[in-house]
């Protein structure tokens, strides 16, 4: 069975409808009030038409959680963004966003770019990329001090704006 779009909008909205009508009951019972007894409850009826929801409800339930997820991802990669020394020299990385992609590059020790470049993967909540040989590499951000770490590798810190 193949549902649209539009299907399992309505069919979200409408079970929102019924698991809120249900938590009500159920915590009602479990508020101590006899099984047997009527209690009057509001309920709100929600109209949905052919391109809009009239009398929204008033929580916003989550309908794309992979756009969600993939903004999430996107926010966390993006604070990667800049250029990377290690110490005192101009050597280090420089993490941009081409189109979909952040890519990694090495520079030179005169900041220069390498031709080292490599696309960063998100994989289980971490950041890493494929190396030489298979090899796995992954990055972490500790944004106390600013420090991002490549393991295996080295830490690197943020370079100022002003010493470009």
């Amino acid at each position: 069975m193949k549902l649209s779009n539009e299907q399992l909008t309505r069919l979200t909205l409408y079970t929102a409808g019924i698991n809120s009508i249900l938590a009500e009951a159920l915590l009602g019972m479990q508020a101590g009030e006899p099984a047997d007894t009527e209690r009057e409850v509001d309920i709100d009826v929600y109209v949905i038409g052919e391109n809009k929801v009239k009398n929204e409800p008033p929580f916003s339930a989550p309908i794309d959680w992979q756009a969600e997820e993939r903004q999430r991802r996107e926010q966390a990669m993006s604070r990667l963004c800049g250029r990377w020394t290690m110490g005192n020299y101009r050597c280090g990385i420089e993490i941009t966003r081409e189109g979909e992609h952040f890519v990694l590059t090495h520079l030179k020790r005169n900041g220069r770019a390498t031709d080292e470049r490599y696309v960063l993967i998100w994989l289980d909540g971490d950041i890493l990329y494929y190396g030489y040989g298979d090899r796995i590499t992954v990055l972490a951000l500790n944004t106390e001090t600013n420090t991002l770490m490549v393991s295996p590798g080295a830490n690197y810190t943020r370079w100022a704006e002003d010493e470009k």
